[in-house]
C-alpha cells in the first residue's frame, strides 16, 4: 500500500506509513453520520511556513501555490489507537539531524539510519495535534521545523463530545486532566474563568504570548519612556553654570561677604531619565517570567525523576532555556540597567501603559498572566490526560446525574483530594471522589470512584477484600435499603469497542472477562457471630461501560440477556445523549418516586431474587432465608382431604402457577420455600384458623392432570395448567389458632408464624402478599 502522506522540501522528505487506513476512515464516517454531523477538517500545519513544498497523500498530489503555514488534506489519516511509520530522507548537504518532541518516549522511537530518521509511533488513546519537530544544520545555520496535524478518535466526536467531558470534568477535578509531555496537544475555545496558580497552564499561555511580549519589549527599548524627573544635587559656587534663582543668588553673596570656607549650595534640576514606574514595570514583568521559568524547570526535572522512567526530553529542556536566555538577553539591555528593581506598583492611572506602543502589549499580556485565566485560542496548545482517563471520570459523573434524576440527593461529597504532583496534579494514594445520596423513601447509596480492595484478611475494618490480588474497579455503587442490607455493582468504564464485530458496537472480549474476575475476587468478611456465612460475594453485578452508539429508543441493549441471566454485560454511554438503556437499569432497581403509578419502594429481597444473583455451584442450593414460609389457603374437595388439613395429617398442597407468581414471587423463591402454613374456610363459622405448619420436603411443578385425587382432593383431566406440588412433611402446631382477617398469601418467617398473636405482626418477606 502507498504512503498516506507524503511531504517533499528542499532539504527532506517525509513519508508517512500505516496499513489498512481505509478501515478507520469508514469507521470515522459511521461515527459522525450517526450523530448528523460532517466530518471534521483535515489539515497540515507548519512551523515556520514552508515555502513550495509538495504534499502527496495516496489519493494524488496536492496543489501548493505558495508558501504556506497550513495545508487541506482530502481525506483524514492521523487516527487513535494506530500505528504510523514516519521516515525523514535529507539531501547531502544537512548534517547533524534530530526530533524535537516534549515526550521522550516520541524521540526515542526514531533512529538515524543511512541518512535517514525512522520511527514508529502509536498515538494510543492520546488524541488532538501532534506536533512534531525536526532540527537540522544546513549551508551553516541550524534549522528547525515544525509540523503539526490532527489525530481523531473514533469513538466520539472530538469537537462536541468532549466539549461536554472536559466541562463535566472540570466542574468536579480542576485542572486534573491537564498533562505534561504527552503525544498530542488540544486547542481550547476563548474562555473566562480564574484558575488557582498552575505551572502547566502559566507555561502553556506564556507559550502563546511570548514572542508578542518579546517584540513588545523590542519596541520599548528603541523607544523607551522617559520623562523629566527631579535631581537634587550639590554644587560650590564656582561650579554652577548658568542661571540661578534669586534665592540662591543672595545665600551665594550672603556666603561670600560672611568669608566663610567654601560650601555646597543644594540646587535642584530637572533631567529626562527612563527611571520611570512604566520601565520599571516592564522590567518586573521579564523578570517574573525568568523566574517562573525557572521554577518550572526545576519541578519538571524533579517529576522526570519521580516517574521511575525519564518522560520528558532534553530537547523540552533546551527549549524552556531557550526561553529563559531570551528573558535574560532582554534584561541585559542598557535600557534596564538604568532602570530599578523597586517597582511596587503604579501611583496613578498611566496613560503610557494603556496606550503607548510597546507598553500596552507588555501590560495587557501581563494582566492575562497575572489574573489567571484560560484564554485560550487557536495558537493555545496544552496536553491533557488520555481519553481512557476522561472517559472514565465522565462515567462517573453520568451515574451521578442519572440517580439525581431517580430522585436522588447528595447528603455528602468528598471531593478528589487532589495534590500537586511536580507539575501536573493526581489523586493523593490513588482515592477519588465519593459521593452519598438519600432519597425520601430511607434508601442511602454511595457512589465511589476507584475505591481499593486489598489483599489483607487481617485488616478487620474492612468488609471487602480480595484474597488474590489487589482490585480497583473504576466505579462502585452500594446501595443501603431500610431493612439494613446491603447490595453492589460494579462499573467499569472501558473507551474501547470491539473491532471485529461489524454489526453494532460492542464489548472487547477480554473487557466482559474482567468483569466475571471482579465480582468473583470481591469477597465479604462477616466477622460478627451472627449466624451469617463469614464469607460472602457482595457484588451482584458488573458492567462494561463503553461509548457505543445505538438507537436507544427503539432498540434492544445487545446484552440484556447476559445481564439477566447472569448479571454481567454492559450499557453504551455517550455525552450528550439520554443514555437511556442504563437509566432504565437503575429505574428498575431503585424506581422513580415522580412516577407514581410504578413505584413500589424496593429493598434488599428484590435484589437477591433475580436468578443472576441465586446461580448456585452445581450440587448446592442457595437461599435468601432458611425459614421462608409460605402461608395459603386449602380448598375445600372432598371431605378426606379436607380432614387431612384439619387434623394437620396432610401430605400434599397444590397451587397453580399463575396464582403463585401473580401473588408472590413466581419462581424466583418457589425452591426456597421451607414451610407451609395452610390454613382452611369454615363455610359454618365463616372463620379461617392458622393451626398447622408442615415442613416441605419437595416441590415441583406438574401438569394438573397429573394430579392425583390424593395429591388434588379430586382429579381434572381436561385441566392442562401447570401447578406448583407441595410435598408435605411432619406438621407442627401452634399453640392457640392464629385468626386470619380475609383470605391472605404471604411469604414470612417460621418463628413469626409459631409466635404471632395477631396477623400484622407477621413479616412480610420479599414484599408479596395479599
Amino acid at each position: 500500500m502507498p504512503e498516506v502522506l507524503v511531504i517533499e522540501t528542499a532539504y527532506w522528505s517525509l513519508s508517512v506509513w500505516t496499513k489498512e487506513i481505509e478501515k478507520p476512515r469508514k469507521q470515522l464516517l459511521a461515527t459522525h453520520q450517526a450523530r448528523g454531523n460532517p466530518l471534521p477538517e483535515t489539515s497540515l500545519r507548519f512551523s515556520p511556513a514552508l515555502a513550495y513544498p509538495v504534499i502527496r497523500s495516496e489519493t494524488g498530489e496536492i496543489p501548493v501555490l505558495d508558501t504556506q503555514e497550513n495545508i487541506q488534506l482530502p481525506k483524514p489519516v492521523f487516527f487513535e489507537n494506530r500505528t504510523y511509520e514516519f521516515e525523514f530522507l535529507f539531501s547531502k548537504d544537512v548534517t547533524d539531524t534530530a526530533i524535537i518532541h516534549p515526550s521522550l518516549s516520541v524521540e526515542s522511537s526514531f533512529r538515524l539510519t543511512r541518512g535517514s530518521l525512522r520511527g514508529g509511533i502509536n498515538f494510543g488513546n492520546d488524541i488532538g495535534w501532534f506536533r512534531l519537530g525536526i532540527l537540522f544544520w544546513a549551508e551553516e545555520h541550524e534549522i528547525t521545523q515544525h509540523i503539526s496535524f490532527e489525530v481523531l478518535p473514533l469513538k466520539m466526536d472530538l469537537q462536541h463530545d468532549f466539549r461536554i467531558i472536559h466541562g463535566e470534568i472540570d466542574r468536579l477535578y480542576p485542572l486534573w486532566r491537564f498533562s505534561i509531555a504527552k503525544k498530542t496537544v488540544q486547542e481550547f475555545n476563548l474562555q473566562r474563568r480564574p484558575h488557582e496558580y498552575f505551572p502547566l497552564l502559566w507555561l502553556s499561555l506564556f507559550n502563546t504570548f511570548r514572542i508578542e511580549l518579546l517584540n513588545a519589549v523590542k519596541v520599548i527599548v528603541r523607544s523607551p519612556h522617559s520623562r523629566l524627573m527631579p535631581i537634587i544635587r550639590h554644587a560650590k559656587p564656582e561650579s554652577i553654570r548658568g542661571r540661578i534663582n534669586a534665592p540662591l543668588e543672595e545665600k551665594i553673596r550672603a556666603g561670600i561677604l560672611q568669608n566663610d570656607k567654601p560650601c555646597r549650595y543644594r540646587l535642584l534640576e530637572h533631567r529626562l531619565s527612563v527611571n520611570t514606574p512604566e520601565n520599571r514595570f516592564v522590567k518586573m514583568v521579564l523578570t517574573q517570567c525568568n523566574r517562573k521559568l525557572k521554577e518550572f524547570k526545576k519541578k519538571a526535572v524533579d517529576a522526570n525523576a519521580s516517574y521511575g522512567y525519564e518522560r520528558l526530553s532534553d530537547s523540552f529542556f533546551r527549549e524552556i532555556d531557550l526561553w529563559q536566555t531570551e528573558l535574560t538577553q532582554r534584561l541585559t539591555d542598557p535600557l534596564f540597567r538604568e532602570v530599578g528593581n523597586d517597582y511596587d506598583g503604579m501611583p496613578y492611572e498611566s496613560i503610557v501603559l494603556h496606550h503607548k506602543t510597546g507598553y500596552a502589549k507588555v501590560y495587557k499580556i501581563w494582566q492575562q498572566l497575572k489574573l489567571y485565566m484560560e484564554f485560550f485560542g487557536r495558537e493555545s496548545e496544552i496536553s491533557v490526560k488520555s481519553v481512557a482517563e476522561l472517559y472514565e471520570i465522565w462515567c462517573l459523573l453520568e451515574i451521578r446525574r442519572l440517580l439525581n434524576e431517580l430522585g436522588f440527593e447528595e447528603e455528602v461529597f468528598r471531593s478528589a483530594d487532589l495534590v500537586n504532583s511536580g507539575v501536573e496534579k493526581r489523586l493523593r494514594n490513588g482515592q477519588g471522589t465519593a459521593f452519598n445520596f438519600t432519597r425520601s423513601d430511607g434508601i442511602k447509596i454511595r457512589l465511589a470512584h476507584e475505591p481499593l480492595f486489598p489483599v489483607n484478611n487481617k485488616q478487620h475494618h474492612r468488609e471487602i477484600i480480595s484474597w488474590t490480588t489487589p482490585q480497583k474497579p473504576d466505579i462502585l455503587l452500594e446501595a443501603e435499603f431500610t431493612d439494613g442490607g446491603k447490595i453492589f455493582w460494579i462499573f467499569d468504564a472501558k473507551y474501547r469497542i470491539d473491532p471485529e464485530n461489524r454489526n453494532h458496537d460492542s464489548i472487547p472480549d477480554d473487557a466482559i472477562n474482567q468483569m466475571h474476575r471482579y465480582r468473583d475476587a470481591l469477597i465479604h468478611i462477616n466477622d460478627k457471630p451472627d449466624g451469617k456465612a463469614p464469607q460472602s460475594r457482595p457484588v451482584i453485578g458488573a458492567f462494561v461501560l463503553y461509548p457505543g452508539l445505538f438507537a436507544e429508543k427503539t432498540g434492544t441493549n445487545p446484552y440484556f440477556t447476559a445481564i439477566n441471566a447472569v448479571g454481567i454485560g454492559g450499557f453504551p454511554l455517550l455525552p450528550g445523549r439520554e443514555n437511556l438503556w442504563l437509566k432504565e437499569f437503575l429505574t428498575e432497581k431503585f424506581s422513580d418516586p415522580k412516577i407514581s403509578s410504578l413505584y413500589r419502594r424496593p429493598d434488599t429481597d428484590d435484589f437477591l431474587l433475580h436468578e443472576s444473583v441465586r446461580i448456585p455451584p452445581t450440587g448446592l442450593t442457595l437461599s435468601r432465608y432458611s425459614d421462608l414460609t409460605l402461608v395459603a389457603m386449602a380448598k375445600n374437595k372432598a371431605p378426606e382431604y379436607n380432614k387431612r388439613f384439619r387434623n394437620g395429617t396432610a401430605r400434599w398442597y397444590h397451587m397453580p402457577v399463575e396464582t403463585y407468581g401473580r401473588k408472590l414471587a413466581g419462581e424466583k423463591t418457589i425452591r426456597e420455600i421451607r414451610h407451609c402454613a395452610i390454613y382452611m374456610y369454615d363455610p359454618e363459622t365463616k372463620e379461617r384458623n392458622l393451626e398447622f405448619i408442615y415442613d416441605v420436603q419437595s416441590v415441583k411443578k406438574i401438569c394438573r392432570l397429573e394430579l392425583s385425587e390424593e395429591q388434588a382432593g379430586d382429579t381434572e383431566k381436561n385441566n392442562n395448567g401447570n401447578y406448583w406440588l407441595f410435598e408435605l412433611g411432619p406438621s407442627r402446631r401452634r399453640e392457640m389458632p392464629l385468626d386470619l382477617p380475609g383470605a391472605r398469601f404471604l411469604l414470612t418467617g417460621l418463628t413469626d408464624i409459631l409466635r404471632a398473636n395477631d396477623w400484622n405482626e407477621l413479616s412480610n418477606r420479599h414484599q408479596v402478599s395479599s
